[in-house]
């Protein structure tokens, strides 16, 4: 009982493998996925039946107007851009474009966005660069308004004092009128000395000239008495 019992279960196993081996051994093309196409024509008819005549064929995503409906709802009069008329089959028709419509139009609305985002990026930075140049101006004119507080603080300070300004400016104008008259004082100081300089040049020259006179004089009469004992000898 037991042996029948394990030959079943290996034969069931051995079933199973097999099953397995030829699963594994079937072609790949079996298992090849395809999807409906987008691309769709409906016929526009001259009446609200199938046995009417065809008047053209509109693609998908064409834009119709709504003008009626049959009785049985199962075709629907509608009008073309171009003002043609005609019936189509009500279930070729619904609410909303189509796919391929709507994706051409997501594609559009993406380029959109895409290039106002671009223009934001380039908005951004322009105004980042402004930032930075109102940063430096409002440094520069908070140093120019330190500097004109500091201006205004000693103008109050001085303006406080009127007195002492007064008196200060009093004391510097005696200063300088001593300074001028000690300036005059020094000039006939500097033309008497000039003076007497010149005084003691000419009388040292006199002196010079006269004892160079006297010192002639001499040299001449020496000579003459010379002259006078030489003659006196000749005789």
């Amino acid at each position: 009982m037991i042996n029948n019992r394990i030959q079943t279960f290996r034969l069931f196993v051995l079933c199973i493998a097999l099953l397995s081996a030829a699963m594994v051994s079937m072609p790949a093309a079996a298992k090849t996925v395809r999807y409906v196409s987008d691309e769709l024509k409906i016929p526009l008819r001259s009446g609200a039946s199938n046995q009417h005549r065809i008047i053209k064929f509109l693609t998908s995503g064409t834009a119709v107007t709504v003008l009626e409906t049959s009785d049985d709802d199962k075709f629907t009069q509608v009008e073309l851009s171009n003002g043609k008329t005609g019936w189509v089959q009500t279930d070729d028709l619904m609410n909303i474009p189509s796919g391929r419509a709507r994706l051409v139009a997501a594609n559009n609305k993406l380029a959109k966005y895409k290039q106002e985002n671009s223009n934001l990026k380039k908005n951004i930075a322009e105004l980042k660069a402004e930032i930075r140049q109102l940063k430096n101006e409002k440094s520069a004119l908070l140093n120019e308004r330190t500097n004109l507080s500091n201006s205004l603080d000693d103008l109050k300070i001085t303006a406080a004092n009127p007195l002492a300004l007064s008196k200060k400016n009093k004391q510097l104008k005696k200063e300088l009128e001593k300074v001028r008259a000690h300036e005059s004082m020094l000039e006939k100081d500097n033309q008497q000395l000039r003076s007497n300089v010149a005084q003691e040049w000419f009388i040292i020259g006199g002196g010079v000239a006269i004892g160079s006179l006297i010192l002639g004089l001499i040299i001449t009469r020496i000579n003459w008495r010379r002259k006078r004992n030489s003659w006196g000898d000749s005789f």
